[in-house]
Protein backbone atom coordinates (compact mmCIF):
# COMPACT_ATOMS: atom_id res chain seq x y z
CA UNK A 1 0.00 0.00 0.00
CA UNK A 2 1.49 3.73 -0.67
CA UNK A 3 2.62 5.24 2.16
CA UNK A 4 0.50 8.70 1.33
CA UNK A 5 -2.66 6.23 0.76
CA UNK A 6 -1.71 4.81 4.17
CA UNK A 7 -0.74 8.37 5.82
CA UNK A 8 -4.42 8.82 5.07
CA UNK A 9 -6.35 5.79 6.29
CA UNK A 10 -4.13 6.08 9.31
CA UNK A 11 -5.12 9.88 9.93
CA UNK A 12 -9.13 8.97 8.92
CA UNK A 13 -8.97 6.57 11.35
CA UNK A 14 -7.52 8.40 14.12
CA UNK A 15 -10.43 11.21 13.09
CA UNK A 16 -13.15 8.47 13.52
CA UNK A 17 -12.22 7.44 16.95
CA UNK A 18 -11.78 11.63 17.57
CA UNK A 19 -15.31 11.82 16.59
CA UNK A 20 -17.10 8.82 18.01
CA UNK A 21 -15.29 9.64 21.94
CA UNK A 22 -16.86 12.47 21.85
CA UNK A 23 -20.12 11.45 20.77
CA UNK A 24 -19.55 8.82 23.18
CA UNK A 25 -19.61 11.89 26.09
CA UNK A 26 -22.73 13.34 25.20
CA UNK A 27 -26.19 12.20 24.70
CA UNK A 28 -27.31 10.56 21.34
CA UNK A 29 -25.57 12.77 18.41
CA UNK A 30 -26.18 16.09 19.81
CA UNK A 31 -26.89 17.96 22.82
CA UNK A 32 -28.90 20.33 20.13
CA UNK A 33 -32.68 18.21 21.31
CA UNK A 34 -36.20 19.15 22.66
CA UNK A 35 -38.91 16.58 23.71
CA UNK A 36 -42.19 17.25 22.21
CA UNK A 37 -45.89 15.21 22.65
CA UNK A 38 -49.45 16.16 21.22
CA UNK A 39 -52.87 14.79 21.82
CA UNK A 40 -55.33 14.76 18.53
CA UNK A 41 -58.80 15.12 17.74
CA UNK A 42 -58.49 12.29 16.00
CA UNK A 43 -55.77 9.81 13.83
CA UNK A 44 -55.60 10.47 10.06
CA UNK A 45 -53.71 9.43 6.95
CA UNK A 46 -54.83 13.31 5.91
CA UNK A 47 -53.34 15.05 8.82
CA UNK A 48 -53.90 15.55 12.07
CA UNK A 49 -55.08 18.49 14.28
CA UNK A 50 -53.33 18.83 18.16
CA UNK A 51 -55.58 19.17 21.25
CA UNK A 52 -52.94 20.37 23.20
CA UNK A 53 -48.74 20.35 22.67
CA UNK A 54 -45.97 19.86 24.65
CA UNK A 55 -42.59 20.50 24.81
CA UNK A 56 -39.65 20.05 26.94
CA UNK A 57 -36.39 21.03 26.53
CA UNK A 58 -33.13 19.33 28.00
CA UNK A 59 -33.07 21.78 30.71
CA UNK A 60 -36.26 21.36 32.01
CA UNK A 61 -38.18 24.67 30.73
CA UNK A 62 -41.18 23.55 29.21
CA UNK A 63 -44.37 24.78 27.14
CA UNK A 64 -47.83 23.96 27.12
CA UNK A 65 -50.76 24.88 25.27
CA UNK A 66 -54.51 23.89 24.26
CA UNK A 67 -55.61 24.45 21.06
CA UNK A 68 -58.85 26.52 20.56
CA UNK A 69 -59.00 25.81 17.05
CA UNK A 70 -59.61 22.33 17.20
CA UNK A 71 -63.68 20.86 16.58
CA UNK A 72 -64.68 18.44 19.43
CA UNK A 73 -66.91 16.68 17.68
CA UNK A 74 -64.02 15.41 15.51
CA UNK A 75 -62.61 13.31 18.33
CA UNK A 76 -63.60 9.57 18.77
CA UNK A 77 -65.43 8.27 21.05
CA UNK A 78 -61.76 7.12 22.81
CA UNK A 79 -60.34 10.54 22.73
CA UNK A 80 -63.43 12.15 24.09
CA UNK A 81 -63.27 9.47 27.19
CA UNK A 82 -59.43 9.31 27.59
CA UNK A 83 -58.10 12.87 26.72
CA UNK A 84 -60.69 15.62 26.47
CA UNK A 85 -62.60 14.53 29.66
CA UNK A 86 -59.38 14.60 31.45
CA UNK A 87 -58.38 17.93 30.51
CA UNK A 88 -62.08 19.04 30.60
CA UNK A 89 -62.16 18.14 34.21
CA UNK A 90 -58.68 19.32 35.12
CA UNK A 91 -59.77 23.15 34.02
CA UNK A 92 -63.84 23.09 34.15
CA UNK A 93 -64.33 25.71 31.93
CA UNK A 94 -68.06 25.72 29.69
CA UNK A 95 -69.00 22.41 28.65
CA UNK A 96 -67.28 19.34 27.26
CA UNK A 97 -67.43 20.87 23.14
CA UNK A 98 -66.28 24.48 23.52
CA UNK A 99 -64.10 24.47 26.64
CA UNK A 100 -61.20 24.55 24.66
CA UNK A 101 -62.49 27.68 23.05
CA UNK A 102 -62.20 29.52 26.90
CA UNK A 103 -59.13 27.73 27.95
CA UNK A 104 -57.01 27.91 25.08
CA UNK A 105 -54.82 29.17 22.42
CA UNK A 106 -55.37 29.95 18.32
CA UNK A 107 -53.35 27.84 15.94
CA UNK A 108 -51.57 31.17 14.97
CA UNK A 109 -50.80 32.08 18.42
CA UNK A 110 -49.40 28.61 19.43
CA UNK A 111 -47.20 28.51 16.75
CA UNK A 112 -45.52 31.76 17.29
CA UNK A 113 -45.13 31.07 21.44
CA UNK A 114 -43.27 28.02 20.21
CA UNK A 115 -40.98 29.78 17.50
CA UNK A 116 -40.18 32.20 20.90
CA UNK A 117 -39.85 29.60 22.96
CA UNK A 118 -37.45 27.56 21.26
CA UNK A 119 -35.33 30.52 19.43
CA UNK A 120 -33.08 29.45 15.99
CA UNK A 121 -31.52 26.91 16.77
CA UNK A 122 -33.73 24.52 15.18
CA UNK A 123 -33.96 21.34 17.60
CA UNK A 124 -33.95 18.11 16.90
CA UNK A 125 -37.45 17.25 18.07
CA UNK A 126 -37.76 14.16 19.71
CA UNK A 127 -41.26 12.35 20.17
CA UNK A 128 -42.58 8.71 20.65
CA UNK A 129 -43.69 7.27 17.50
CA UNK A 130 -43.25 10.51 16.29
CA UNK A 131 -45.08 9.62 12.30
CA UNK A 132 -48.61 11.26 13.47
CA UNK A 133 -46.83 14.04 15.62
CA UNK A 134 -44.92 15.40 12.95
CA UNK A 135 -48.22 15.30 10.42
CA UNK A 136 -49.53 17.67 13.48
CA UNK A 137 -46.03 19.87 13.12
CA UNK A 138 -46.35 20.33 9.39
CA UNK A 139 -49.88 21.32 10.13
CA UNK A 140 -49.20 23.96 12.74
CA UNK A 141 -46.48 25.20 10.62
CA UNK A 142 -46.43 24.79 7.50
CA UNK A 143 -44.13 22.44 5.72
CA UNK A 144 -41.77 25.04 5.07
CA UNK A 145 -42.27 26.98 8.29
CA UNK A 146 -41.26 24.30 10.94
CA UNK A 147 -38.92 25.96 13.00
CA UNK A 148 -36.89 22.15 14.57
CA UNK A 149 -34.37 20.23 12.25
CA UNK A 150 -35.95 18.23 9.60
CA UNK A 151 -35.27 15.32 10.66
CA UNK A 152 -37.60 14.39 13.56
CA UNK A 153 -36.26 11.45 16.00
CA UNK A 154 -38.66 8.55 16.97
CA UNK A 155 -37.81 7.14 20.56
CA UNK A 156 -39.73 4.02 19.69
CA UNK A 157 -36.81 3.60 17.06
CA UNK A 158 -34.30 4.50 20.16
CA UNK A 159 -36.08 1.72 21.90
CA UNK A 160 -35.91 -1.16 18.98
CA UNK A 161 -31.84 -0.18 18.54
CA UNK A 162 -31.82 -0.46 22.30
CA UNK A 163 -33.27 -3.81 22.16
CA UNK A 164 -36.15 -3.39 23.84
CA UNK A 165 -39.96 -3.68 22.92
CA UNK A 166 -41.14 -0.68 21.14
CA UNK A 167 -44.81 -1.27 22.32
CA UNK A 168 -43.71 -1.21 26.27
CA UNK A 169 -46.05 0.54 27.89
CA UNK A 170 -44.23 3.92 28.74
CA UNK A 171 -45.25 4.29 32.35
CA UNK A 172 -44.64 0.59 33.62
CA UNK A 173 -41.41 0.86 31.66
CA UNK A 174 -40.50 4.14 33.38
CA UNK A 175 -41.24 2.49 37.24
CA UNK A 176 -38.77 -0.30 36.28
CA UNK A 177 -36.55 2.44 35.63
CA UNK A 178 -36.78 4.19 38.95
CA UNK A 179 -38.83 6.48 37.40
CA UNK A 180 -41.30 8.20 39.95
CA UNK A 181 -44.32 8.52 37.97
CA UNK A 182 -47.16 8.86 40.54
CA UNK A 183 -47.92 12.45 39.97
CA UNK A 184 -48.05 11.79 36.10
CA UNK A 185 -51.38 11.62 33.91
CA UNK A 186 -51.93 9.32 30.99
CA UNK A 187 -52.59 11.04 27.81
CA UNK A 188 -51.65 14.70 28.88
CA UNK A 189 -49.37 15.98 26.69
CA UNK A 190 -47.25 17.74 29.60
CA UNK A 191 -46.91 13.93 31.86
CA UNK A 192 -46.39 12.01 28.67
CA UNK A 193 -43.18 14.62 27.54
CA UNK A 194 -41.78 14.47 30.46
CA UNK A 195 -41.87 11.06 30.89
CA UNK A 196 -40.32 11.14 27.39
CA UNK A 197 -37.59 13.13 28.25
CA UNK A 198 -36.85 11.18 31.41
CA UNK A 199 -36.68 7.87 29.71
CA UNK A 200 -34.18 9.10 27.22
CA UNK A 201 -31.83 10.38 30.10
CA UNK A 202 -32.23 6.99 31.18
CA UNK A 203 -30.82 5.12 28.07
CA UNK A 204 -28.58 7.95 27.37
Amino acid sequence: MPDAVSGMMSRDFRKSQSTNKKLDQQKGFSSNIIFMDGEFTELSEKGTQFISIALIKPNGDSYYAINADFDCKKCSDWVKENVLLPLYIQNVSGDLENFNKLVGKSEKQIAEEIKQFIGDSKPYLIADVNQFDWMGICGLFGVFGIPFHYIPIDFASILWANGIDPDIDRIEFAKSKGIDVSNFKKHNALDDTRVLKLLYEKLS
